[in-house]
């Protein structure tokens, strides 16, 4: 849970883990399209339709207020490259991520910096993590939360961990990807009061729609953990070393973040104080992740939670 290093693991393309299909068995009265963004693209991709499910409604109203947060938001589920499979609800998640912010966790809208699909391209990453970022904060005032639903792959040849950008090709993860360890180094390097990253993703190079790296054979990747050297926050992700971050199709989100929508709208407050740290909310998603991802898809997943500061308050009722 605490390890400073990660595995990786290519693994050869299988039958087994052929690309996603689409929900059935759902009345079409259940099914919603969520936000603005969503709807319009839903005009031409008839996969964003989903079940409503029980966190999309009646987001709780928080007594926090966080006029100097700063949020960034990413979610990807279309890619342009044509070997990268879709994730089905990365989209959806960032815009849903997008709502709790604000009504639950007291961040201003305006304070929120949001890239979902073609908006996410490489460049999008330099420019939110390597200046805008660092602009939009007050020193010593700013509480940073950075939350990612979307693909990751490792790199073969120098055993890093990449964010697969819209335009990625993770073929060639180090040149098109936007570095893990970047990321966390120019995090650190903000002057902010402290930093949350939540991200849904695994870096395995495998999904739960099929392999991102083609003609890949059987290698192991260990590479060190750079989310350790984030001095002044907190990390909570969807899975370990080479397990898959898993969906769950019943209810239209990705497996991690919906267990972490439903901690942050009170399950997770198990001694009643009206508040949810980070290491409740964890506890919360170690209870329901694993045993949901073994029941479900005879798999293992395990939430992990690193960092400096591992008992932060995420929100307040």
């Amino acid at each position: 849970m605490h390890s400073r290093y990660i595995s990786f693991s290519i693994l050869l393309a299988l039958p087994w883990l052929a690309p996603a299909q689409q929900f059935e068995g759902y009345s079409r009265a259940k099914k919603v399209q969520i936000g603005a963004q969503a709807a319009a693209e839903a005009a031409t991709d008839p996969t964003e339709i989903f079940p409503t499910s029980d966190v999309d409604l009646n987001i709780p109203e928080g007594s926090m207020e966080q006029p100097d947060a700063i949020g960034v938001i990413i979610g990807i589920s279309s890619y342009s490259h044509p070997d990268v499979p879709r994730v089905d609800y990365a989209r959806r998640d960032a815009l849903l991520m997008k709502d709790y912010l604000i009504k639950s966790m007291g961040f201003k809208e305006e304070n929120i910096i949001l890239a979902v699909d073609r908006e996410a391209t490489k460049a999008t990453f330099n420019r939110i993590f390597e200046g805008q970022l660092a602009n939009y904060i007050k020193p010593g005032l700013s509480d940073v939360f950075v939350y990612y639903s979307g693909h990751g792959a490792p790199d073969l040849e120098n055993a890093s961990a990449y964010f697969v950008a819209h335009d990625t090709d993770p073929n060639y993860a180090a040149q098109t990807g936007y570095s893990l360890d970047r990321f966390y180094r120019e995090l650190d390097a903000l002057e902010a009061k402290s930093v949350t990253v939540v991200l849904d993703a695994c870096f395995s190079g495998a999904s739960d729609a099929g392999m991102l790296i083609q003609q890949a054979s059987p290698i192991f990747i260990s590479v060190e953990n750079p989310a350790a050297n984030l001095s002044n926050g907190v990390v909570l992700t969807s899975s370990s070393g080479e397990q898959i971050s898993s969906w769950y199709r019943e209810v239209g989100h990705g497996l991690f973040t919906y267990y972490f929508l439903k901690g942050i709208r009170g399950e997770a407050d198990r001694d009643h104080d009206q508040q949810i740290t980070s290491t409740e909310l964890f506890g919360y998603l170690m209870e329901n992740v694993p045993y949901l991802a073994r029941r479900k898809f005879n798999r293992e997943q395990t939430p992990q939670l690193m960092g400096a500061e591992l008992d932060r308050v995420l929100v307040q009722y």
